[in-house]
C-alpha cells in the first residue's frame, strides 16, 4: 500500500527505529527534526530523495560527515559486501512486488532512451533499480510506507556497526569503549 509520508515523518519514523541501534555503538541522537546521530567529530545522517512523491514514492540513503564542509560527506551504504547487496535487492524486489497497480492503470507519456515520448502503464514507473546492488555504486532504498521503512531499518540495524566503522584516518576516542561497558552493565543490575 503506498502510504506517502512526508520528510518530518519519515525521519520521526526512522529515528525511533534506529535509535537504540546507534546509541548502543555509542552514538548520540541529534536535536532538531532530522534523522541524525553524532560521535565524536563524525555525523550520521538520513538523507530524502529530492524527487520523492507520492506517485513514484521515495528513497532514502544514509551519509557521513567526517570532517568540517560539504567535502566531507560520504555515503556510506557502498561499504555494503556482496551478501548485503544480494539482501537489500532482494528486499527492494519485494518492497516493489507488493505495490498495488492502479485501477485503472492509464499510460502516460515519458522520455524514452532516446529522448522520444514513449507511453508507458503508470503501474509500470515503479521497478527495482538492480544495477545500484553492484559494487561499489550509490545505494537509495526506495520506500512507500512506514512497513517498508521498518523492513529497511531490520536490515540496516545489524549493519550499523560496520557502515558507521571509522576511517583508517579517523581515531577513536577510547572513553567510548568505557561508555558502552557502562551501558551493558546497566542492562544486567538487577531493579
Amino acid at each position: 500500500m503506498r502510504d506517502y509520508l512526508k520528510s518530518k515523518d519519515f525521519h520521526r519514523h526512522m529515528r525511533s527505529l534506529l535509535a537504540s541501534g546507534f546509541q548502543e555503538l555509542g552514538w548520540e541522537s541529534q536535536l532538531g527534526g532530522k534523522c541524525s546521530f553524532a560521535r565524536g567529530g563524525r555525523v550520521c545522517w538520513l538523507q530524502v530523495s529530492q524527487y520523492s512523491n507520492s506517485v513514484l514514492g521515495a528513497k532514502f540513503t544514509i551519509n557521513m560527515t567526517e570532517s568540517s564542509g560539504p567535502a566531507g560527506d560520504t555515503r556510506i551504504l557502498y561499504r555494503l559486501d556482496k551478501a548485503d547487496r544480494a539482501i537489500g535487492k532482494a528486499l527492494e524486489e519485494h518492497i516493489i512486488a507488493h505495490l498495488p497497480r492502479p485501477d485503472p492503470d492509464p499510460e502516460i507519456e515519458v522520455v524514452g532512451d532516446n529522448g522520444q515520448p514513449v507511453l508507458v502503464r503508470l503501474g509500470d514507473l515503479v521497478r527495482a533499480n538492480p544495477r545500484q546492488w553492484e559494487a561499489a555504486t550509490d545505494v537509495w532504498l526506495p520506500y512507500f510506507s512506514k512497513s517498508d521503512l521498518d523492513d529497511w531499518a531490520a536490515f540496516l540495524l545489524p549493519r550499523l556497526e560496520r557502515l558507521t566503522a571509522p576511517s583508517s584516518s579517523e581515531k577513536i576516542d577510547p572513553q567510548w569503549w568505557a561508555q558502552r561497558f557502562r551501558r551493558l552493565t546497566r542492562l544486567f543490575r538487577s531493579k
